[in-house]
């Protein structure tokens, strides 16, 4: 089919569609009151020729006329009845077929009668009378069935053929002329019929597409999950679906039509600014687009989107309760700690800004930072769940003890920060300070169990230690390493002299970034060496940092600046890097041990660097010795146990660092992919004279090498401590100053060259 053929054209050619179809048959047999009137005159017409002619011919036709009329009201009847949305186009094609049929049948007679009147009568009245009403009863059934090409086809050719055909026989001039004049007329009857035919489909097309874009409109606006209404300029509401009667409380009702008052006649909107129905009349006026939320009685959120139209506005209701919730929830998350519900950091910080900053500077108040004494014990010892409990217990005392306008964050860890509005004098927070701390004192029963600890706490007051939030969490944190150091479960007030302490770390922050910047800091190594075969097997790398004007400074001071400070990981991989470069010069032999921090493990990908160190500088993975301490397992478990396992397969040596300080250690000899265990200098600081303490050690190096891992015996520092430790109990390593102090890379190299495996009858202790 040519793409250009217009619908019209495609329905000439035969091609109706269903429903067209349908409608076009059901014309045929629409309107049976007309029917009626026509088949009462056209019987009664011959019964005039009678009573002019008394021919009795025209009482046939009346009689046939009427029979043919009520035959076809009967047959309209019976199409009425028998046909439904159901019927097929079959079944219509038959009832076509019988109309066509009937129908000719009934315009035949029409031009029989005429040609029996002209050829049984001269009577000038009865030619015109029976030609008139012949044509005018034809023109009548034409426009009729104009809905039908075949049918109107028909018709057309059989009465021209018998109205020509009597006028011809009149054999009259001026009829032929008439009979002339007819057959124009006839193809102007059928021209006609196709265009009212034409207009109809178009007509059809029209109301059927317009039937269904509105089919589509009213399906689609029913299933959106959003309320729609629209609404005139002067506030009718003109469409309103179902979603928009539920979300605006009217579910059920029917206020098409109605004024938008309604929306707030029934009291089911609730509004806190002003009367829905008023904001929807001001935004039609305005014509401007607006959006807003409301809240049903029962909680819901809504929110109303109104977007301006030419002849009014549209409104789009959403139910957001949800989206509220996750917000609010999302909120909550950023804010507030999971664990105890309080104030997060961040939010803590801003919340004292907004509540106590004027004019730039905090408005009398005090500032408490507690840290849980013991804490650490109860999680080693009872696992992390009772002490996520005792967290949450701890936040609930608080909570009792301090007054709803006091400000209280959980900071991380076991540490609390409570900010007390008004209360600047020494007297008062001691009273607090002592009242926290009784609380935090007492006894906490967690699933059977019964546990103390306690609480240290650090102090500063504004104005007087600080004029902004940041300068007294500092202050506090100096009290508080203040108060730990006194032996815990005290306070103490920051004073100028802790200050000093801050203005020192702020100093040594400055220059260790610096310093490491331009890599100041020195690896140096202390070794390991095997008791038995009396030669180095590993040099553990030690970090060193020789200030230009405070020396040198201790590695637990600058590290735990690098670690607060945010640079611990640039730091790490600083040591990693040199460490590695040395050992590369190393015999093949000796490995490089290096201590991986907790915040390292927290921070970063500790795997991803270690494998691209090691293409970097093209070490044997084996030769490099991770050590760890418990810290790495406390702060995230199975996330420090993925990575560990990530090095073993590598092909990287594993060691517990400092064992025996902790209180879980046992149950990490075999939970982690552990090559080496070092225990911790404690256990001979004192000597091993005691017998509780001979034995613990004892205990611990058959366990640990029971299960296949080599033991490293730390800190020893004297002839006698070796003596015990070589005769009475099977260590596998040694390391101390007894053998030899930490060394820069220069003098490990040296002392390398010169190992006991290649000079003979050399004692270990003169050779380290």
């Amino acid at each position: 089919m040519d793409d250009k053929t217009s619908p019209v054209e495609e329905l000439d050619s035969g091609h109706l569609p269903d429903n067209i179809y349908a409608s076009v048959v059901r014309s045929l047999y629409a309107d049976a009151q007309t029917l009626l009137v026509g088949v009462l005159s056209i019987a009664i017409a011959p019964l005039v020729l009678y009573w002019k002619t008394a021919d009795n011919v025209h009482l046939v036709f009346s009689a046939f006329f009427l029979v043919f009329g009520i035959f076809r009201l009967l047959l309209a009847k019976e199409f009425e009845f028998k046909t439904n949305s159901e019927t097929t186009r079959q079944e219509y094609e038959k009832w076509e077929n019988r109309y066509i049929n009937i129908s000719s049948l009934y315009v035949g007679l029409l031009g029989l009668w005429f040609l029996a009147g002209v050829m049984r009568s001269d009577d000038p009245f009865v030619h015109l009378m029976s030609f008139s009403l012949a044509l005018c009863f034809l023109i009548g059934v034409i426009g009729r069935n104009f809905g039908s090409d075949k049918l109107v086809s028909i018709q057309v050719l059989i009465a021209s053929s018998l109205l020509i055909s009597g006028l011809v026989l009149l054999d009259s001039f001026y009829y032929v002329v008439l009979a002339a004049f007819q057959v124009p007329f006839f193809i102007a009857i059928r021209l006609m019929a196709s265009r009212l035919r034409r207009m109809l489909f178009d007509s059809e097309i029209k109301a059927q597409a317009n039937r269904i874009i509105a089919n589509r409109f009213d399906t689609a606006l029913e299933n959106v999950m959003h309320g729609i209404a629209m609404f005139s300029r002067d506030g009718t509401i003109t469409v309103a679906n179902e979603r928009f009667l539920t979300l605006a409380g009217l579910e059920g009702e029917d206020i098409v039509g109605s004024d938008v008052s309604i929306l707030n006649a029934t009291g089911n909107i609730a509004d806190q600014d002003e009367a829905f129905s008023a904001r929807i009349k001001t935004y039609l006026n305005s014509k401007k687009s607006q959006k807003f939320n409301f809240q049903l009685p029962g909680g819901r959120t809504i929110e109303a989107d109104y977007n301006s139209m030419d002849e009014g506005g549209v409104v789009v209701l959403s139910d957001i309760t949800e989206r509220v919730i996750s917000e609010k929830a999302i909120k909550d998350l950023a804010n507030f700690d999971a664990l105890t519900k309080l104030p997060n950091r961040r939010y803590f910080i801003s919340e004292i800004k907004r509540t106590l900053v004027r004019n730039g500077e905090l408005q009398p108040c005090s500032m408490f930072f507690i840290d849980l004494d013991k804490f650490k014990e109860v999680n080693d010892t009872l696992g992390h769940a009772v002490g996520d409990k005792l967290l949450k217990i701890v936040a609930a005392r608080l909570n009792i003890v301090l007054k709803s306008r006091d400000l209280i964050c959980r900071f991380g860890g076991d540490e609390f920060i409570v900010v007390v509005p008004g209360l600047a004098e020494v007297n008062g927070c001691s009273e607090l300070a002592e009242v926290l701390i009784s609380q935090l004192n007492k006894p906490v029963e967690v699933d059977h169990h019964s546990i103390t600890i306690g609480a240290s706490i650090g102090i500063a007051c504004a104005p007087h230690d600080g004029k902004t939030a940041e300068d007294l969490l500092q202050h506090t944190d100096v009290a508080l390493y203040d108060a730990k150091a006194k032996g815990r479960g005290t306070y103490t007030f920051y004073s100028e002299d802790l200050g000093e302490t801050i203005r020192l770390r702020r100093e040594l922050e400055i220059d260790l970034k610096k310093a490491l910047e331009d890599e100041l800091l020195e690896v140096y190594f202390q070794p390991l060496i095997n008791i038995k075969l009396c030669n180095i097997t590993t040099c553990e790398a030690l970090i060193r940092w020789n200030h230009p004007i405070h020396g040198n400074v201790s590695p637990e001071t600058f590290i735990k600046i690098a670690e607060e400070s945010g640079f611990i990981e640039k730091l790490g991989e600083y040591v990693l890097r040199n460490a590695m470069l040395q050992c590369a010069s190393w015999p093949k032999d000796v490995r490089v041990a290096v201590n991986v921090s907790a915040i390292q493990f927290y921070r970063s990908d500790v795997f991803s660097m270690i494998s691209r160190l090691l293409d970097e500088i093209g070490l044997e993975p084996h030769r490099l010795e991770i050590e760890v301490t418990e810290t790495v397992m406390l702060t995230s478990f199975d996330d420090a146990t993925f990575t560990l396992n990530q090095l073993s397969e590598l092909g990287v040596k594993i060691s517990l660092d400092d064992f025996g300080t902790g209180f879980s250690s046992l149950s990490y000899l075999h939970q982690l992919p552990l090559d080496k265990v070092k225990i911790d200098r404690s256990f001979i600081k004192n000597g091993i004279a005691d017998k509780r303490s001979y034995t613990l050690l004892k205990g611990v190096v058959e366990l640990t090498k029971n299960l296949g891992l080599t033991v490293v015996l730390e800190g020893i520092e004297t002839e006698e401590q070796l003596g015990q430790i070589s005769s009475e109990i099977k260590i596998d390593e040694v390391q101390g100053f007894l053998f030899s102090r930490p060394l820069s890379a220069r003098d490990i190299r040296t002392l390398l060259g010169t190992r006991p495996a290649e000079t003979e009858n050399t004692s270990h202790t003169s050779t380290v």
